[in-house]
């Protein structure tokens, strides 16, 4: 078209030259003619002929010249012609430049001719070619790049429509180019990724890259996870398309999932734990917990310190004095266990046993370490109260022991105020007595306080100072510093110098007898069990007191009625001071009442007891009733009730007249007249004591009197019995409780003698208690040279102990027996009230079972690292070389199958984990189901008839007697025999020989699986149902190692057993046991 144009061009400019040569030149030769004619004519008269010679000329002039300009007109375009040769030439090349370029010949080169316009129209031509060569190149090279990516590519316009795929989008997911180009690429997602993608395609849009996962339907309508990687396409400065590479997620997305159920199962493990347990990294940041310490510490303790959430301090528990464990564990790598003292909400004290375990990599480094901690702070708090309850059971028995050892009032304070000086740690002590005549209080003892003193403030008034005070109000008084409490006043103590002080009432029966006052030259602060301390300590002196008194009074009516009944009240006031004495109250007083009944001429003594508001016997004599039963219940109105209620005695000299009294018909009969007197210490009620005669009796008011003397040494008798049993019964709770604890105690005194072991540790040496007692500590464990090393440790400990300093070791015990165990000894010092250590107390905890399940966690961590390493070291070696190599689509296929085949082996290796731990869990559910054991035989023959067929090997069945009726789950016996028909044939040669025979022995269902295989080295028959353990032949084919450990756990479930015989080279059989289950 373009060289049309130029010829025509080129035409007309030549016609247009013609015409105006012509034409001027025409009009020029008539011109000349006709003035040559009129020219002539001027000379003569023109005439006819001669002007139409004119004319003739005329016209042949214009002919000649019509024929003139046609010829003019030819020449004139051959010479057009001829001069458009040179410029047609390049226009020429330039057209067959083009139709080159249009054809694909993109090496084309045109010679350039000239130099005018169209040669740099030529050149530019040249270059042009030769950019768009390069180009198309670059783009050929990238289209192969592109076409060789595994991963799939699009590119979206910014309407949301794909512009482009790549081939691995087609291959993945199933769609054909023409399918995607121009569709929108929200149509490939469902709701919820479309409102990711959109928000991704508004990123790129922004020119912001990124990686993200979302979901994409494939042609058959599946959903595929992809990982994408997106980018914007940027020319001059702003995004025209976008590009996103999709990487296939769907292995990592089960990897993750798998994972996932593995951390929920770890966390479900760990919730159903009831103790607190947490894991902690090297930082001492916990990374988790379980829902015991949620519940106990709240939900956001994940990233928070260990120390802030166990101590709620700023800064690390070691710092303040504490042993951490963790630390200690990040320190040894061994297992720490020790109790923390912890605060909780509001400062509540908490008392946590916590046992720290290492978790090592595989190079054995610690990277975290999980802590157990059990609360045991009733435990601690029980034994804190048991010490203290023992505390002062020693000190009452001490100071009972101190009273009932003399009736010398001087010689009883005297021991007394020295007993409660060393207790509280006082300075010194008076002790005033109360007279009730002159209501005043008197100095009856006193010590570390001077005479001057004494002379000074010996003697006062009640309701004077601290004393006096406590003697009107009868309630005990502390202070910590006289001098700065606010509530004294004026007091004579103020300016003696002393600071804490106690005032403690000594109170009798019923009344109060005298005050003790104790003090000290500095500030002390008075606990609440010293408190109760001392007022027991003065209800028992006032007790005392007033016993010293009634004996006075005693002997002087002794003495007084000396010729009446002065051998009868020898003995009387004989049993009476053993009873008063006796701490078994029982073996006394059957012949005390008798003692009584002789003495006063009584037909019939009992001493009943309130048991429940009802009146029980507790001792009789005259009269044949079961100790123990019940004589008047609550509510009646016997004589006795009534004492009891008057606190007073009651006589009564005619039973047969008397009304006020309900009497039984066998008193009412047999007994004409009573007294009885109430039973009382201070204001409890104890019982009451009767005296029933057979005769109308009056007994004089000296006689009355003397029984309630009685009465009251009988009352502090059952008083201090009743205490003394409960001090027996919290001292065999006690024991109880050391002999129930599931540790070995032994307590060593500062010589390093034995003083006393519990049960454990009884059990744990081999030694009986008794024997045990009063040994050398180390010298108890000479029995054998091994445990050398175990005396030197003990005997470390002990030292430290007596040092004050307590220490937990690890040692190994061989007992008596020649059993070795795994010893945690914890060795404390037992520190008495001076702060002194009076012993010490070996705690010996058996931690063999814990050692043994350490090595064996060890051992199964191992093993399943290294199976799992074996697979996946094959999955990732194939993965990369799949990645960072060009290999044939054969190599791929081999190697993507090695891949798959790896990864369902490692599948089936977690499957065979999960099923045996359901299984030890009990958490597998066994369906009852009634098996037709002939069609399970058939599905076995037909399951591996191809492996048998590669085998060229046999496989026989037969049943044996009648084993209808067995019931149990069909897909797990199904599952077991399909184990052993499998490992049959793959430990044996080809054309090998299989017999599975199934028979009814008894009540047993028996089979039998039996090869003509490998065989079974002897030295792998112990090991064969271990988890992992493959054995001689197992290195040389492929497996888990985890069948026969499956077909175990589900023999033993159903209560079976499993047996091995077999011989290198001959064949295996397997035989197992079920007992015959049938439909109740």
């Amino acid at each position: 078209m373009f060289k049309q144009r130029i010829i025509y061009r080129l035409l007309l400019i030549f016609i247009i030259f013609a015409l105006i040569f012509i034409i001027p030149f025409s009009l020029t030769i008539r011109k000349e003619i006709s003035t040559i004619i009129t020219d002539a004519g001027s000379l003569s008269s023109p005439l006819l002929k001669e002007r139409e010679i004119q004319n003739k000329l005329t016209e042949r002039i214009v002919d000649n010249m019509l024929v003139f300009s046609l010829y003019l007109f030819v020449f004139a375009f051959l010479l057009s012609m001829f001069l458009s040769r040179s410029l047609l030439k390049p226009i020429r090349e330039l057209y067959k430049g083009a139709k080159a370029l249009k054809e694909g010949n993109l090496g084309i080169r045109l010679d350039v001719s000239t130099e005018d316009e169209l040669g740099e129209v030529t050149k530019s031509f040249n270059e042009m070619a030769e950019a768009l060569e390069k180009q198309t190149k670059d783009l050929k090279k990238k289209e192969s790049y592109i076409g060789a990516m595994m991963d799939p590519l699009w590119v979206v316009a910014d309407n949301d429509t794909i512009t482009d795929i790549n081939p691995a989008f087609t291959k993945l997911f199933g769609y054909s180019r023409n399918e995607v180009l121009g569709a929108s690429i929200y149509d490939f997602l469902d709701e919820e990724n479309a409102r990711i993608m959109k928000y991704q395609l508004e990123e790129r849009e922004r020119g912001i890259s990124s990686i993200y996962e979302i979901s994409i339907i494939t042609k058959d309508g599946s959903s595929m996870p992809v990982l994408i990687t997106g980018a914007p396409i940027i020319k001059e400065g702003s995004t025209t398309e976008k590009i996103g590479i999709l990487k296939d997620f769907r292995r990592e997305h089960e990897l993750r999932t798998a994972i996932k159920e593995s951390r929920d199962y770890l966390e479900i493990i760990m919730d159903s734990i009831e103790d607190e347990l947490l894991v902690v990294d090297r930082d001492f940041r916990i990374i988790m917990a379980n829902k015991a310490v949620r519940a106990t510490r709240g939900d956001k303790v994940i990233g928070d310190y260990c120390y802030a959430v166990s101590h709620d301090l700023p800064s690390p528990c070691w710092r303040e004095g504490e042993d951490c464990p963790a630390k200690r564990v990040f320190e040894t790598g061994r297992i720490f266990k020790t109790v923390h003292h912890h605060k909780g909400a509001g400062g509540k004290r908490f008392f946590h046993e916590v046992v720290a375990c290492p978790l090592k990599d595989a190079k054995g480094n610690v990277i975290h370490v999980i802590e157990l901690m059990r609360d045991v702070t009733e435990r601690k708090q029980y034994e804190e109260n048991i010490a203290q309850k023992n505390k002062e059971l020693t000190a009452v028995n001490s100071i009972a022991g101190i009273l009932s050892k003399s009736l010398k009032a001087e010689e009883i304070f005297g021991n007394v105020l020295d007993k409660m000086l060393e207790m509280i740690n006082m300075d010194g002590g008076i002790i005033f007595l109360l007279d009730e005549a002159n209501r005043e209080l008197t100095c009856s003892y006193h010590k570390g306080v001077s005479e001057e003193f004494i002379r000074a403030s010996g003697r006062m008034k009640l309701g004077e100072d601290i004393p006096g005070k406590v003697a009107a109000t009868g309630q005990l008084i502390t202070t910590a510093d006289i001098g700065a409490d606010q509530r004294i006043e004026r007091s004579i103590l103020k300016h003696s110098g002393m600071k804490g002080c106690c005032a403690i009432p000594i109170k009798g029966k019923e009344r109060l007898v005298g005050v003790f006052c104790l003090f000290s030259f500095k500030t002390h602060i008075f606990t609440l069990e010293e408190e109760r301390l001392m007022n027991s300590i003065g209800e028992m002196t006032g007790m005392a007191i007033e016993n010293i008194r009634l004996y006075e009074k005693m002997r002087q009516l002794y003495e007084y009625q000396h010729q009446r009944r002065a051998e009868d009240h020898k003995n009387l006031l004989s049993l009476s001071s053993r009873l008063a004495a006796a701490l078994e109250i029982k073996a006394v007083m059957n012949s005390t009442l008798d003692l009584i009944r002789g003495s006063f001429r009584a037909d019939l003594v009992w001493l009943l007891e309130t048991d429940n508001e009802n009146l029980i016997l507790k001792a009789d004599s005259g009269v044949n009733i079961r100790e123990g039963e019940t004589i008047y219940q609550k509510g009646t109105s016997s004589i006795e009730w009534y004492a009891i209620e008057k606190k007073e005695p009651i006589v009564v000299p005619s039973i047969s007249s008397e009304s006020r009294f309900y009497l039984s018909d066998y008193v009412r009969s047999n007994y004409r007249s009573a007294v009885c007197l109430p039973v009382y210490v201070g204001e409890k009620a104890l019982g009451a004591l009767a005296l029933y005669y057979t005769i109308n009796k009056e007994l004089r008011d000296d006689d009355i009197h003397f029984l309630q003397i009685i009465a009251s040494i009988l009352a502090v008798a059952l008083e201090r019995s009743e205490l003394y049993e409960k001090t027996l019964l919290e001292r065999e709770r006690s024991d109880t409780i050391l002999q129930s604890i599931s540790d070995g105690i032994m307590t060593v005194d500062t010589r390093c003698k034995i003083i006393s072991i519990n049960k454990a540790a009884a059990d744990m040496i081999g030694i009986s208690p008794e024997k045990a007692a009063g040994s050398q500590c180390c010298e108890l464990f000479n029995y054998t040279e091994e445990n050398m090393d175990f005396r030197c440790t003990i005997g470390a400990c002990l030292e430290s102990a007596l040092e004050k300093k307590s220490v937990n070791v690890d040692a190994q015990l061989t007992t008596i027996t020649g059993k070795n165990l795994s010893v945690m000894i914890s060795s404390s010092p037992i520190i008495n009230s001076k702060g002194e250590v009076a012993g010490v107390v070996h705690v010996l905890r058996n931690i063999t079972r814990e050692k043994e399940i350490d090595r064996m966690k060890t051992e199964f961590v191992r093993t399943v690292s290294h199976q799992f390493r074996t697979p996946l070291s094959a999955i990732i070696g194939m993965t990369e070389m799949l990645i960072d190599e060009d290999l044939q689509d054969e190599k791929k296929k081999e190697y993507l199958q090695t891949v798959l085949s790896e990864g369902i082996r490692l599948s089936n290796m977690v499957s065979d984990l999960l099923n045996i731990a359901r299984i030890e869990s009990g958490k597998e559910v066994f369906r009852e189901e009634e098996i037709d054991f002939a069609s399970m035989l058939e599905d076995t023959k037909r399951l591996f008839s191809n492996a048998l067929e590669k085998k060229n090997a046999k496989l026989t069945t037969a049943i044996n007697g009648n084993v209808s009726g067995f019931r149990g789950d069909k897909e797990k016996i199904f599952q077991l025999l399909k184990i052993f028909a499998d490992n049959s044939i793959i430990f044996s040669d080809k054309g090998c020989n299989i017999s599975i025979t199934l028979s009814r022995k008894n009540d047993n269902i028996e089979l039998k699986v039996s090869d003509n295989g490998w065989g079974i080295p002897e030295e792998d028959m112990p090991h064969l149902t271990e988890r992992f353990y493959r054995g001689k032949y197992g290195q040389k084919v492929k497996g888990t190692g985890l069948g026969l450990a499956f077909c175990k756990e589900i023999v033993v479930r159903y209560g079976g057993s499993i047996t091995f015989d077999s011989k290198v080279g001959k064949g295996t059989t397997v035989t197992v046991t079920f007992p015959l289950r049938r439909k109740s």
